[in-house]
């Protein structure tokens, strides 16, 4: 990459400039590479002298006495411009004085090393004072500025002490010039010196000011070491003006710094705050300039990849010099804050950046091996989170470190007394943001100091009250440190806490059981190696021993039996063996329940094999509690489980035909638990399809025919007479229960229908002679009997269509309806504003008239019950006819005037004319007037059929009659 060189600009009052072919100010030589365009808008506004009022007012003639203008600054496009303006007696003409400025602008890759060594830029020895444009108006390029290395450290004391500035004055002027440079506050420094020395002055206090603040604010930093009066330019930043310029009060400075020595007045100048290490560290520093240079690569190194307005805040370098003091070996700045020191070394350091500032990274571990090294205190929860900030971007021994000072702390904490345990449960908590970090610190504890890790343990376990909370307990275990649950005292607490749930929840032990094994069943699926499986064996074994500890078959709702699969289906050999004999025989009563429950059609068999196999207790136990189970939830889908609770194994062959079931008590129990609803009859249809109820031939089964029988004789004695019921039965596909059924229904029959059916054959023969005369009377008095009834009835209900609040049509359609079946409203009178209109609906359109329009509906039927009057409202308002007219002339000669005019309206196609209240036509007329002598008013108007009129018209036709005179001759 090359490098620009550093171009030069001579400015002055000369015969003509590089920009103008006339006399005056201009640039009157430049190196050949500096842009025209940077020349105008970025130097020509520093080319500007303003010689001392103090000298101008007394005609001073001594061009030696004025003093130099020294300015620095830096242009927006990165680079410096280091310049001098001094003041000529005489110009070219020898009659008026000038100034003359010689710039140096050092390219943006190039200025740092003047940054660094500001005698590059305050000692520079090659200003030019004068310059003959006949020399020509190019002048070199350099790579280089002569400049006076040498700087006497020793003078700077003697300068500030000549100049009336202690340390306190000396910490506001580095604070303010510092804050000016992100701010728009200016600083103003006026001393108390000579005009003449003023700038050499000025220029050797910014040349202290300037090596005692950091390099960021040096690379935006610019100032001018005189000017006549306080004058804000851009990218100036403090600027020495004449003594006496700063005359306060002025609304244009109040908001910026001033020093003003000589009158002792210094204006937004103090520090903020009570402590300033960093100046009281600048300021002890300020003789020697290796050590602050130190300070301030310490910040450099600190700043790199930080953001811009890091690297310009003051109070980052108030952090910066703390932690450059504890690097130097002022540990009790750490002492006294810990937590933010490790924060703020934190600040500096990222993945990106941490092998670039090896100072910070050295300092963070020494911290951390010094607070490791301590014997009392532990870290506070702000202290442990930058550590666990730290560890992704440290190395791996930085990692093996703080593991094991994770442990120390952890230890250290645990074994205090008091709140110890609770504050190293904090800990852990805080190390639970890196789960890395987590597992392999309890992984160490556990190997140094297994108590302290097994008080964390039963804390958390503490917490767990729950089958869901002990779950995600163990799956955090499993996440964080694998190992763990397969150390002795984690798997006890587990046993121990599973028998503490199961305790704790009387109604929830079967659902917490369930839970629990179905979750330790899980994992033993998800780690079949590494010691888990034989773990969750243990696991499962303890629930199921536990949950058989007051287990009964009577106490158990049908939720809790049918979720006793985990354990019962089937029943685990090593439970069965494990139990004593009472847990072994309710195993087998639960299981025999469950399974029924859970019962498929294929499997009936063997259920009734096990049924068989029990003892009469046993039996009785199973059957009540299916019974009981079944008694709120008898539907279609368990029809084939109610017979298992109505077994009689004793009573027949053995080979599960009907005798073996007690049918009056199977419907009698299905009767009374499904009371109000049809359910019986499902079930009773349900038999005449299930072998269990039939004979061999498919036939019902005797038995089951007399309870039957019973059935409907003792509960359901008007079954028959509802005619769902009946129908329903009867289309049975099997026959012998349709003829039980048919035998049913005329036994239920009222004694009328059984006579009928007993004397059939006579009543048919009597009915041949009744049935003409009941035709006739049935047909005489048909009308009467409606009306009469419909007297009794409920008033008819009409609903009415929408109508609009406000028509915009003469016309509407009104629509309204007698609601229910047509063959009901075929006889109700409906009825507008009192007018019959219709049988059963209207739909009819109305006109309007001007205003409100009320519109009531009503029905009446045939018995003269009257419906509720609904009322309807519509506003209309009726369009005025609109009337034009032809000319009128203002004055007639004539005795008459001709009068053209057309009507039109909306709702009439031949409106009525109108002059002067007399119609004269319709739709278009062509009338005469007739006019008297002076002014004729005429009205014209047109009015619609309805009687809307137009507005009127007024025209005012003024008639001067012409009079002639006759002479008579005598």
């Amino acid at each position: 990459m090359i490098t620009r060189a550093i171009q030069q600009q001579y400015f002055t009052r000369d015969r003509e400039g590089i920009f103008r072919t006339s006399e005056g100010f201009d640039t009157v030589a430049k190196s050949a590479a500096l842009d025209n365009t940077f020349i105008k808008a970025v130097l020509h506004p520093y080319c500007v002298y303003k010689a001392p009022q103090e000298l101008l007012s007394r005609d001073e003639s001594d061009e030696e006495l004025y003093p130099e203008s020294f300015v620095v600054f830096h242009a927006d496009n990165g680079d410096m411009v280091i310049g001098r303006s001094i003041y000529i007696g005489t110009d070219f003409t020898g009659q008026r004085s000038a100034s003359f400025t010689h710039q140096y602008i050092v390219p943006k890759d190039r200025k740092e090393s003047f940054l660094r060594e500001p005698n590059r830029m305050f000692r520079i020895r090659g200003f030019r004072s004068s310059y003959d444009i006949r020399d020509g108006k190019a002048i070199p390029e350099l790579d280089e500025i002569d400049y006076d290395p040498a700087y006497p450290v020793a003078d700077q004391d003697l300068l500030l002490t000549e100049l009336g500035i202690d340390s306190r004055l000396f910490q506001q002027l580095l604070h303010a010039v510092m804050s000016s440079v992100t701010s728009k506050r200016k600083v103003y420094i006026a001393l108390d010196t000579d005009v003449s020395v003023s700038s050499d002055k000025a220029k050797r206090l910014l040349e202290v000011i300037y090596r005692c603040i950091p390099y960021a604010f040096r690379r935006q930093l610019g100032f001018m070491t005189f000017n006549s009066e306080p004058e804000g330019k851009q990218n100036l930043h403090a600027v020495f003006v004449e003594k006496g310029s700063l005359r306060l009060p002025d609304r244009r400075l109040e908001k910026d710094m001033l020093f003003d020595f000589p009158n002792g007045k210094f204006v937004n100048t103090e520090l903020p705050g009570q402590e300033h290490l960093l100046f009281d560290t600048i300021w002890k520093l300020r003789n020697e300039p290796e050590q602050l240079q130190k300070l301030f690569d310490f910040c450099e190194e600190g700043l790199q990849s930080m953001p811009a307005q890091a690297a310009l805040s003051i109070p980052t370098y108030y952090q910066l010099c703390m932690l450059y003091e504890i690097d130097q070996g002022s540990e009790a700045l750490y002492d006294n804050n810990p937590a933010g020191i490790m924060h703020g070394i934190l600040t500096y350091l990222n993945a990106e950046t941490i092998d670039k500032k090896p100072r910070f990274k050295e300092l963070f571990i020494r911290m951390l091996r010094k607070e490791a090294s301590e014997t009392g205190g532990s870290p506070s929860g702000d202290y442990v989170k930058s550590l666990l900030a730290y560890y992704p971007i440290a190395d791996e021994g930085a990692k093996a470190l703080l593991i094991q000072c994770f442990v120390i702390f952890i230890n250290r904490t645990a074994g205090r007394t008091g709140e110890g345990n609770n504050d190293a449960v904090q800990l852990f908590e805080l190390l639970l943001q890196q789960q890395d970090v987590f597992g392999l610190v309890m992984k160490q504890l556990y190997k140094q100091n297994a108590s302290s890790a097994e008080q964390y343990i039963a804390y958390r376990m503490s917490r767990a009250n729950s089958a869901d909370s002990l779950q995600a307990e163990i799956d955090f275990w499993l996440t964080h440190a694998g190992s763990i649950v397969l150390i002795p005292f984690f798997i006890k607490e587990i046993s121990k806490k599973c028998k503490i749930l199961l305790q704790k929840s009387a109604h929830k032990r079967v659902e917490t059981a369930e839970a629990l094994f179905a979750y330790f069943e899980s994992l033993s699926d998800l780690f079949e190696q590494g010691g888990y499986d034989e773990v969750c064996r243990q696991w499962k074994l303890e629930i199921e021993l536990e949950l058989l500890n007051g287990l009964d078959a009577a106490g158990l709702s049908y939720e809790d039996t049918v979720r006793l699969g985990f354990m019962v289906d089937p029943i685990d050999r090593e439970l069965f063996q494990s139990a004593d004999k009472a847990k072994r025989q309710t195993l087998i009563v639960v299981g025999l329940l469950y399974r029924v429950l859970k019962l498929e059609p294929e499997e009936e068999e063997q259920a009734l094999e096990a049924l068989r196999d029990l003892g009469p207790v046993d039996l009785e136990q199973v059957q009540e509690a299916l019974r009981r189970l079944l008694r709120d939830r008898i539907d279609e889908s368990r029809f084939r489980l109610i017979p298992f609770g109505f077994y009689l194994p004793s009573s027949g062959s053995g080979a599960g035909y009907s005798s073996d079931f007690d049918y009056h008590r199977i419907l009698e129990y299905v009767f009374t638990n499904t009371s109000g609803t049809e359910t019986i009859y499902d079930f009773i249809l349900w038999t005449a399809e299930n072998s269990r109820f039939l004979d061999g031939k498919g036939n019902i089964d005797p038995n089951y025919k007399a309870a039957l029988s019973r059935y409907f004789d003792h509960y359901d004695t008007r079954a028959f007479r509802n005619k769902a019921v009946r129908e329903k039965l009867l289309a049975t596909d099997n026959e012998s229960f349709a003829v039980l059924f048919k035998a049913m229904k005329l036994k239920q029959s009222g004694s009328l229908i059984r006579f009928f059916v007993r004397n059939k054959r006579k009543l048919i023969r009597s009915g041949l002679v009744a049935v003409p005369v009941l035709a006739l009377l049935l047909f005489l008095l048909w009308n009467p009997l409606l009306n009469w009834f419909a007297s009794f009835g409920p008033p008819p209900e009409i609903e009415v269509g929408d109508l609009p609040a406000t028509s915009t049509t003469m016309n509407v359609q009104l629509k309204a309806s007698v609601k229910g079946e047509e063959s009901k409203r075929a006889s109700v009178k409906m009825y507008l504003n009192g007018q019959y209109v219709a049988n059963g609906a209207i739909e009819t359109t109305v006109s309007l008239h001007d205003g409100e329009n009320v519109f009531e509906f009503k029905a009446e039927n045939r018995g003269g019950v009257v419906s509720e009057v609904i009322t309807k409202k519509v506003m209309y308002s009726m369009p005025t006819p609109t009337l034009t007219h032809g000319p009128i002339a203002e004055t007639s000669k004539m005795a008459t005037v001709t009068i053209t005019a057309t009507a039109k309206d909306t709702n009439d196609p031949s409106p009525t004319i109108y002059v002067n209240d007399q119609a004269v036509g319709q739709g278009s007329v062509t009338t005469m007037v007739n006019l008297v002598a002076g002014d004729n008013v005429i009205e014209l108007k047109a009015g619609n059929k309805y009687g809307k009129m137009s507005e009127t018209i007024k025209k005012t036709v003024k008639y001067n009659p012409t009079v002639t005179n006759t002479s008579v001759k005598r």
